[in-house]
């Protein structure tokens, strides 16, 4: 191994380190065609074996890493691939880090997942089961309350308020039975308060 390429064995080994088992780190030595350091080699290979093929001129790439790409290995597992060139102080490249990534096992638990949440596969809510969602409503209302007048629930002055009880007036949300007691509670008020501003709203 050339010696320029040996302070690379510490970010090999960190980047296996931290990925493992899914991640294998190849590093080439150009020069000598050799794979001179590998860490999870799950491809199999080993220090010493020659590079798997003929690298173009790569003086010609001028960024210092290719990819991320598609490729497979030679046991068929499906890879995510970036390859990053080590050049010596002239810009010669002298070495190449190869980190490919595993992805069948996050592609097994997408395809999971996927079929978990799938919509369309979802009964509808049994109210019974849901006899809170009249809070939620609430909660909604108020909320688009809130974003009509771009301001927080913590912001809202006195007058504010009265101005969202009558709001909430307007959109039906008092004819909700015991909605009165959740409003006084997320609005930091009384019940009197409450039905003296709907008290004035409705005479």
């Amino acid at each position: 191994m050339k010696k320029e390429l040996k302070p690379y064995v510490a970010l090999c080994d960190a980047i296996g380190k931290l990925f493992y088992p899914n991640v294998e780190v190849v590093m080439h030595d150009l020069e000598a065609k050799k794979l001179v350091h590998i860490v999870n080699a799950f491809s199999k290979r080993r220090v010493g074996d020659a590079m798997l093929s003929e690298l173009k001129d790569l003086n010609s790439i001028k960024e210092n890493w290719v990819g991320p790409y598609d490729k497979t290995s030679s046991e068929g597992k499906r890879l995510k691939a970036v390859s990053i060139i080590v050049r010596d102080a002239d810009e010669k490249p002298i070495g190449m880090i190869c980190i490919n990534y595993n992805t069948e096992p996050i592609e097994t638990l997408f395809e999971s997942l996927k079929g978990f949440l799938h919509v369309n596969d979802s009964a509808p809510k049994p109210s019974v089961l849901f006899s809170q969602s009249w809070r939620e409503h609430t909660d909604e209302t108020i909320e688009k309350y809130l974003s009509s007048k771009n301001i927080a629930l913590s912001g809202l002055s006195s007058d504010d308020k009265k101005e969202l009880v009558i709001f909430l007036e307007s959109e039906g949300i008092f004819a909700i039975r015991n909605v009165v007691g959740y409003i006084c509670s997320v609005l930091n008020v009384s019940k009197a308060t409450i039905y003296n501003w709907l008290k004035a709203v409705r005479s």
